[in-house]
């Protein structure tokens, strides 16, 4: 049964590209607050650093999966591991390579919190004319943890306002820690005008967004405090549409 939250946030990114939220609000909430949220989150402190930054910055540690959700089935399988690729046309400043990065931690992509938010999300993106459920979705996954350094600035999107050319993005705040900035910013694809903005501030709070149809970017991130380092960590799920001809 689809809630009534979960029904307007799926209104919103079908007519006007985007939404906003938070996770306490669609899922179980003591899904988000008891242990198995705990190892979920803390499992960003096992991430490793980005060796492909072409602007040399060593602000981004990272782990990388892909995932594949059968919606009509609620199957969600963990595909082998691969290399993550995007054409220098959507990623001018880190496209065009292979990147290599570690995968996500056994007990990270066997998560029940993993789990539902790929669920909630394939939920939101039913089909509202009623083909529901007949969905398969390729989901490329980041764990991504930017510091905040006096030394260096994190960037959360160096590649400045871009899309990843898929179907849809979600950014989902893990923890916020001694940082200012951070500011997501989200604009429309054709004009480039900035048609929302907002600070995630709090552990599950989300944006949601059509990539075809919307850009998005985010401000740098600087300590809290002198002499203190900071991070924001997120996780990004990017989702496909599978072809008819290879599900």
């Amino acid at each position: 049964m689809i809630t009534d939250v979960t029904a307007g946030h799926a209104q919103q990114i079908h007519q006007r590209g985007y939404t906003h939220g938070r996770l306490s609000a669609v899922l179980d909430p003591e899904l988000l607050q008891g242990a198995d949220w705990k190892q979920f989150a803390d499992s960003w402190n096992n991430l490793q650093q980005d060796a492909y930054m072409a602007d040399g910055g060593t602000y981004r540690r990272r782990r990388y999966s892909e995932f594949r959700y059968d919606t009509a089935a609620d199957a969600l399988t963990l595909l082998p591991h691969v290399p993550y690729r995007q054409s220098r046309d959507v990623n001018y400043l880190n496209g065009g390579i292979d990147r290599h990065f570690e995968a996500f931690e056994s007990q990270v992509s066997a998560s029940p919190v993993l789990r539902a938010i790929f669920q909630w999300c394939a939920t939101v993106l039913l089909d509202p004319a009623g083909t529901a459920g007949t969905d398969v979705w390729k989901i490329q996954t980041f764990q991504n943890r930017i510091l905040a350094r006096s030394t260096e600035h994190g960037q959360p999107t160096p590649e400045g306002i871009h899309r990843d050319g898929v179907d849809y993005v979600l950014t989902l705040l893990i923890e916020r820690n001694s940082i200012d900035g951070g500011l997501s910013r989200i604009y429309d694809a054709p004009t480039r005008e900035c048609l929302d903005e907002v600070t995630l501030s709090e552990p599950g709070e989300f944006l949601y967004a059509d990539d075809e149809r919307m850009l998005h970017s985010v401000t740098p991130l600087t300590p809290a405090a002198k002499g203190v380092q900071g991070h924001r960590d997120v996780l990004i799920a990017m989702f496909s549409r599978t072809p008819k001809e290879t599900r």
